[in-house]
């Protein structure tokens, strides 16, 4: 948690800072959300139009992984109706590779997606890209916006630590007595990242776990594989960080005799040894980082941000890890499939507008990528209906089932059928992830609710504040609490104090309580409000104690009338969008690239929100309300 709230907080920092060299003091968000504007305002809500440009430093030509990199481009260039040019140098030039950047800015396309391999070469012809308004991401290479001190919106790459622990999960979870990681080059950021997360995953299972460090001779790498076993015969479980670990591991298993009923093993990467000890059921998983999604995500993320301006939920967008086993192994993905999916969800767009929004995510998805979408909901709100919708779909044995986790426990036996009868399962909307939810699904798209009071956080505190106040309806309800949380946990970063105040759902009894805290807390100057139901008494309370924007500064949860007004007017730094289109068009492309090309989502939660709504975008969003925001 600590490495991610430093990741985030520094990112927010730069990208603030940036912003607030290109745009006024006064709107910090302008010149992010002005690139929506300039470059998809003409396309926005349209399904063509778009031009991307791709710049890498390497090519299909000279390097089989970009063909597979470059497949992913090219299939949601047509997936989703856009035109995208590659351009690459015809070797490894990264001098040239920085001009082809300059040539793509040349060409003001609508978006500009790019490999980030020398971040200091880069970073001059990267800001004139986001200087002219085009919408900027990285993929493949690259270390984020935060080292890479560059405001680009995402970058789309695996995510290392992620692979560790989640690969430390799946090792764990027949039991064990030792673990081990064995690291070939200690001190590499990346192989140190794979094996803190597994560390932290077998401690969870109260498995204790050491590093082992080896260097790329293989044979000597087996060697020391044997001496620290014969030293630590209880050591079961073992992960190595890829071909470099995994092929002197097999030489050790070898002489030692070991089979799959000794050990558990897993491992980074795949190739011709390991895939065979997947197959062979010695080895569980390779992880992959999945190319294909990278340079599909790019494309993907590119046309959100143009057609819509739905912007990416967090600065890092994994595309892996990506979990390779046998199954998968023997699988023969077919990029021309027919794919049916139906889903299923506690609500619908007749009597919910919210779910219009939703549903027009589904559809449009469904239209884009070729893939029959079947929606079924109750006719009112009813969980017992909706669980027996869930048993008719299972029944319907379609490619796919996407639904809202609204119950885990009335809904898990209908959803672990689909899961047994081998149809993939994602939730979205309506969930907590297959690890909270204890039902293994693959993901669930949806809002992080701690990260968007925790980025909401860091951007109310970036210009400094005394004390600040999270305004909670409803404590005691969970998304609602970890809104709160991170919110406190962001202000702390900044040595800023931060308290709960609770109202109920009175709007003038919460005026009035706000306005009695406020008395007693007169150096407070950070409010979070978590929805309309704190926002417009928090309105009420600003105007009867004849406060400004000079006075304190405000973010909220969600949009609405009141809350736009306040935005554009500036009392309102942001309110925090849940992204719901996203929601429904995300649950189909993962269907499709699961069906289609064996593409497994890389997380237990896949964000779709927190999406930050400022004076930049708010036009952008107002004229897409009720469709696509």
């Amino acid at each position: 948690m600590q490495r991610r709230m430093y990741l985030f907080t520094t990112l927010i920092l730069i990208a603030l800072l940036a912003l607030a060299a290109c745009a006024p003091a006064a709107d910090s968000g302008q010149q992010e959300m002005s690139q929506t504007e300039e470059s998809g305002g003409d396309s926005a809500g349209s399904e063509g139009g778009l031009s991307f440009i791709a710049v890498q430093h390497a090519e299909c030509a000279w390097d089989s992984f970009w063909c597979t990199v470059q497949s992913g481009i090219t299939t949601a260039a047509s997936d989703l109706g856009v035109d995208v040019t590659i351009l690459a140098p015809d070797e490894f030039d990264l001098d040239k590779t920085a001009s082809l950047i300059e040539q793509a800015v040349a060409a003001n396309p609508d978006g500009i997606m790019l490999t980030v391999t020398d971040p200091i070469l880069f970073r001059e012809p990267i800001m004139k890209a986001i200087d002219a308004g085009i919408p900027v991401i990285a993929y493949n290479a690259g270390s984020g916006p935060i080292a890479d001190k560059i405001p680009y919106y995402t970058y789309l790459g695996q995510d290392e630590y992620q692979g560790g622990y989640l690969g430390g999960l799946r090792l764990a979870a027949g039991g064990g007595t030792q673990g081990v990681c064995i690291n070939q080059q200690v001190g590499h950021t990346g192989l140190d990242k794979r094996c803190a997360g597994f560390s932290d995953a077998l401690a969870e299972s109260g498995i204790p776990a050491e590093v082992l460090a080896i260097g790329d001779d293989p044979a000597e790498a087996a060697t020391i594989i044997g001496d620290y076993f014969t030293a630590n015969p209880d050591t079961d479980i073992f992960l190595t960080l890829g071909p470099n670990g995994a092929n002197p591991f097999y030489v050790f298993v070898e002489n030692e005799g070991l089979t799959a009923d000794d050990i558990t093993h897993g491992t980074f990467d795949l190739g011709d040894e390991i895939n065979a000890n997947i197959t062979s059921g010695m080895t569980m998983f390779g992880i992959d980082q999945q190319p294909f999604l990278q340079g599909y995500g790019g494309v993907s993320t590119l046309s959100m941000i143009a057609r819509y301006g739905i912007l990416p939920a967090l600065p890092v967008s994994a595309t892996g890890p990506g979990f390779v086993d046998a199954a998968s192994l023997a699988s023969e993905p077919d990029a021309e499939a027919a794919v049916s999916v139906i889903a299923v969800q506690h609500a619908e767009c007749a009597w919910d507008s919210f779910w219009c929004v939703v549903q027009n995510g589904i559809n449009t998805a469904a239209d884009l990528m070729g893939v029959d979408v079947t929606i079924l909901a109750p006719d009112e709100f009813d969980l017992d209906k909706t669980a027996s919708l869930i048993e008719q779909a299972v029944a319907a044995n379609p490619d796919g089932i996407m639904l809202t986790v609204t119950d885990p426990i009335l809904f898990k036996e209908p959803i672990m059928k689909a899961i047994d009868a081998g149809i993939p399962v994602i939730a979205y909307n309506a969930g907590s992830g297959p690890i909270a939810d204890n039902i293994p699904y693959y993901t669930y798209l949806g809002q992080d609710e701690y990260q968007g009071g925790y980025l909401g956080g860091l951007r109310l505190s970036a210009g400094g504040g005394t004390q600040g106040v999270c305004i909670n309806q409803q404590v005691g309800h969970t998304g609602l609490d970890k809104r709160c949380a991170g919110f406190s946990d962001a202000l702390a970063e900044s040595g800023i104090p931060a308290e709960v105040l609770a109202i109920g759902d009175d709007p003038a009894e919460a005026a009035t309580i706000i306005g009695d805290y406020y008395t007693a807390n007169p150096d407070t100057d950070i409010f979070l409000t978590l929805g309309p139901n704190g926002a417009n008494p928090f309105y009420v309370f600003v105007e009867n104690e004849g406060l400004t924007a000079d006075d304190i500064t405000h973010g909220t949860f969600d949009l609405g009338k009141e809350i736009n007004a306040n935005i554009e007017s500036g009392l309102t730094m942001f309110g925090i969008d849940q992204q719901p289109f996203l929601q429904g068009f995300g649950g189909i492309q993962a269907l499709n690239l699961l069906v289609r090309h064996g593409i497994v989502p890389a997380l237990p939660v896949t964000p779709t929100g927190p999406g930050f709504v400022d004076r930049g975008n708010l036009s952008v969003v107002q004229e897409l309300a009720g469709e696509y925001r």
